[in-house]
């Protein structure tokens, strides 16, 4: 089983490797990452000596704030473009399991999200390290006081590197998921992007209580974290704190910590775990009935 879905992940990857929207995207997101990041050195009222903390957390806010998009689109089409396409047919004749299929689409998503993250964070943090440097977070009115080391700071940017792939992977699964229930590729698309609106800007801004426990609000949480911090707000450090206290890590100064605050980053690492796999399993049952016209 798994050499026949890994077999059908290359081939799921090479499809993709051969649209031009992969690539425009990829383009795109670059672009606005590089914009960002260089945003500070082209403004006029910029200082002498920039930390380049702030423009590398931009970069990666606004190229990610793309990508999410980027990654909910290619899972959206999927499936819902092999059944416009008619090439569904090809591959449901063929002697594979539909969880297979659905598996290996689902690979085939999270070796993507894996891919834009890496690259957003290795263009934002090169840009931002030859162009600025990277120094310690000080008070601007007192810049001999020390708010935060840049170890620890870059410490909790590999932190949000890591975690923020696992939001990622859950929004391009859902678009995965109403990919194999909505037949047609655009409106496949189109319900993936209001759906993903309307939870963002509707649900999660509305409805606090329920906000943690939905997937998409966690790919930012950490970075809004980072970019208050860079700026010597550190009233959220306790959610790093929290990490390094799950693993063992001792950095700067430590915070009070309560099972309210640990149980916030556990969720904002388990929820999204959750959800990617209520999708992969959901998709697994919905194409069943859904090809069975084929």
């Amino acid at each position: 089983m798994i050499p026949r879905i890994w077999t059908l992940t290359k081939v799921e990857l090479y499809k993709l490797s051969r649209q031009k929207l992969l690539y425009i995207g990829l383009c795109l997101v670059m672009a606005v990452v590089a914009l960002s990041v260089l945003m500070e050195k082209m403004s006029p009222t910029t200082k002498a000596t920039v930390n380049g903390i702030a423009p590398l957390i931009a970069g990666c806010l606004n190229g990610f704030r793309l990508v999410t998009f980027l990654i909910l689109v290619i899972g959206a089409l999927l499936f819902a473009s092999e059944t416009t396409f008619g090439t569904i047919r090809t591959i449901l004749i063929a002697p594979i399991r539909r969880s297979e299929i659905v598996l290996a689409k689902a690979i085939t998503v999270i070796i993507l999200a894996l891919l834009f993250t890496l690259l957003i964070e290795l263009v934002a943090f090169g840009l931002s390290w030859s162009v600025y440097g990277f120094y310690n977070i000080t008070d601007p009115t007192f810049p001999e006081i020390i708010h935060l080391a840049k170890s620890e700071m870059l410490l909790y940017m590999l932190y949000t590197f890591l975690h923020i792939l696992l939001p990622l992977v859950a929004i391009g699964l859902m678009g995965l998921f109403i990919s194999t229930v909505v037949e047609n590729a655009g409106i496949s698309v189109a319900i993936s992007i209001i759906l993903y609106l309307v939870l963002d800007s509707f649900v999660a801004n509305l409805f606090e209580e329920v906000s943690s426990y939905l997937f998409n609000p966690y790919w930012n949480y950490y970075l809004d974290t980072l970019k208050n911090m860079s700026e010597g707000a550190l009233q959220e450090i306790w959610r790093f704190k929290a990490i390094n206290s799950f693993l063992g890590v001792k950095a700067g100064e430590e915070v009070m910590l309560d099972s309210a605050r640990n149980l916030s980053v556990i969720k904002s690492f388990v929820i999204p775990i959750i959800y990617s796999i209520i999708f992969v399993i959901t998709s697994i049952l919905a194409v069943h009935p859904v090809r069975k016209s084929y």
